[in-house]
């Protein structure tokens, strides 16, 4: 029992038995004015609210798939390094895995055959060019207007050569500038260069690794999975008779690293696993620090729809003395007033009251269990 001290005073017990059936509660409790602070006693006030109740449950970290990257290498080659594993952590641009790409090796080859058909189409623009400009000033002399015109359609033919030989550069390029270099790869810098290098695209973790060293790659293998870890996914599966309390919007809270950490419902399957006959919940919560990671097991509670409207008090303002479900009133600094109340619901941290107290009534939070030992050590049960 816990040791009291003696400027603990009880009154008004001379109207109770201790060989009564039914105990009744001493009208005051009166604590000597030192023992207040030496008790830490501290008091609230009574208000009207109205709590849901709520149920616990196992939430589980898991990767939102809206943010879950898949990447696919732009040509096709043979791995030549792998930098990093499941489980590893990232930031944007960070290299993943290096392959030999034959791909951009047949691109740059291309790309020296396309460059060398500008310059001759270039060439042969000018010369054409050339020729028109020489049979404007001796049309009428030496040369004959069939053949200005007919320079001028040569002309008009080396034009669209011109044109078509700079399409083909400029797509060449493009994808040399989207396909070979992107946010998710990097080809080589120099002409010589065959090597790509896959890269992560955002900050978060590596979730799979396709793939293996000299193994082949193209781009229809997904070789790397990396998941944005901003936001993440608190799953809970929990049986239908469970489910059908909850609904989305309502609040959620999950112990991290011993501190609540609050979120609201996103969704609620519809239907349970035919595998667990289990309702998936999910809550989408915000993990700037990064915190929360894939895989961890927390405990939670989630708000059922029903909620339970009347006064709000401390859990701990609720004491169990001799059967009943008390809270102590204060009258003044020194005199508590025991109240029977009826507790319609108590979710651990808050109780409401469906009777024996109004709002507005200051109560004992803190320190209530040391009035309620007086009234043991008088001879009341507590339970």
């Amino acid at each position: 029992m816990k040791h009291l001290p003696t400027a603990l005073l009880f009154v008004g017990l001379s109207c109770m038995s201790a060989h009564a059936e039914q105990v009744a509660l001493p009208p005051v409790v009166k604590l000597d004015a030192a023992a207040v602070p030496n008790e830490g006693i501290s008091v609230v006030l009574a208000v009207s609210g109205t709590i849901a109740a709520t149920q616990p449950v196992i939430s589980r970290v898991m990767p939102d798939t809206a943010r879950v990257v898949h990447i696919h290498p732009a040509g096709t080659g043979k791995v030549l390094t792998i930098l990093v594993q499941p489980g590893s952590v990232v930031h944007r641009g960070q290299a993943l895995l290096r392959y030999q790409d034959h791909s951009l090796h047949v691109a740059r080859l291309q790309a020296v055959q396309m460059r060398a058909a500008l310059a001759a189409a270039i060439a042969a623009r000018a010369d054409a060019a050339g020729a028109v400009q020489r049979a404007r000033a001796l049309v009428g002399e030496s040369v004959s207007m069939a053949e200005l015109r007919r320079r001028q359609d040569a002309l008009a033919q080396a034009d669209a050569t011109l044109r078509a030989r700079q399409a083909d550069v400029g797509t060449l390029g493009h994808r040399f500038a989207e396909e070979f270099n992107s946010s998710s790869e990097q080809g080589g810098q120099s002409g010589e260069d065959e090597t790509s290098t896959l890269i992560s695209p955002v900050d978060g973790m590596v979730q799979a690794i396709g793939t293996s060293v000299a193994g082949d790659v193209d781009p229809t293998i997904d070789v790397a999975t990396v998941a944005d870890l901003s936001i993440v996914w608190l799953v809970s599966d929990i049986p239908p008779d469970q489910a059908v309390r909850v609904a989305p919007g309502g609040q959620q809270v999950t112990q991290v690293a011993g501190r609540p950490l609050l979120s609201h419902i996103d969704t609620v399957d519809g239907m349970a696993s035919p595998l667990t006959g289990l309702v998936r919940v999910i809550s989408n919560v915000a993990n700037p620090t990064g915190v929360l990671v894939p895989g961890m097991v927390l405990d939670a509670t989630l708000a059922q729809h029903d909620a339970v409207t009347g006064i709000i008090v401390p859990s701990e303002a609720v004491q169990r003395i001799n059967g009943q479900n008390v809270v102590f009133v204060r009258m003044d600094q020194t005199d508590y007033r025991p109240a029977v109340v009826d507790v319609a619901l108590d979710d651990g941290t808050q109780a409401v009251l469906r009777s024996g107290l109004k709002a507005g009534e200051t109560v004992v939070g803190h320190g209530s269990f040391a009035l309620r030992s007086v009234i043991g050590l008088a001879g009341m049960d507590a339970d």
